[in-house]
């Protein structure tokens, strides 16, 4: 991976980590003795684990550790390709295996042509989406997490080369709805 992954940086380095859906583990890879994942995929977790990487296989409904057990939640890319009921239940685990105080920080691609263009996507998740679930009274069909409060969130605009335009692109992506791809969800326990 080139250059330095700024929520790495910012959010986790330092930190132990769930990386809920870790695919072929390039977030695991940044801190191989804090960062730890799952994944449903056997085959990706068997590479992982030849690695020498901390994975085990297993879905975000039902998490195999402890109460209270992680600081820090990674989840990017992983909630769009989840039904609600599925993505509600990741996010009630999440919630438990964080510490008090913890973050769990939730990407997803902000929908477009190309999020719809691809066959594993079933549902956008927009932030206003999870927020609500936070709430009290959440009027939706699902109960409160109430364990959870929202305290952010980042848009990235689109890449480019120049760190300088790449920048830029997030600050405008951050003002102008058309210029996001991608946003993240800062969520800490209470």
């Amino acid at each position: 991976m080139q250059g330095k992954n700024f929520l790495y940086e910012f959010y986790f380095k330092g930190h132990k980590t769930l990386d809920v859906g870790c695919g072929n583990g390039e977030f695991m890879r940044l801190d191989p003795v804090l960062i730890e994942g799952f994944d449903p995929n056997e085959k990706v977790v068997d590479q992982l684990r030849k690695e020498g990487l901390k994975a085990s296989t297993g879905d975000g409904s039902h998490m195999n550790y402890p109460n209270d057990s992680f600081p820090r939640v990674h989840c990017r890319n992983v909630i769009e390709h989840l039904y609600p009921e599925t993505a509600y239940a990741m996010l009630q685990e999440s919630a438990r295996v964080l510490s008090p105080h913890g973050l769990l920080i939730l990407g997803t691609e902000v929908p477009t042509a190309k999020f719809w263009g691809t066959f594993g996507h079933t549902k956008p998740y927009p932030p206003g989406a999870i927020k609500k679930l936070l709430r009290r009274d959440t009027r939706e069909e699902f109960d409160s997490i109430t364990e959870l409060e929202c305290v952010g969130v980042l848009y990235l605009g689109h890449y480019f080369k120049t760190k300088f335009f790449y920048l830029l692109s997030s600050l405008v992506a951050y003002y102008l709805p058309m210029f996001r791809r991608e946003y993240f969800i800062v969520l800490k326990k209470k």
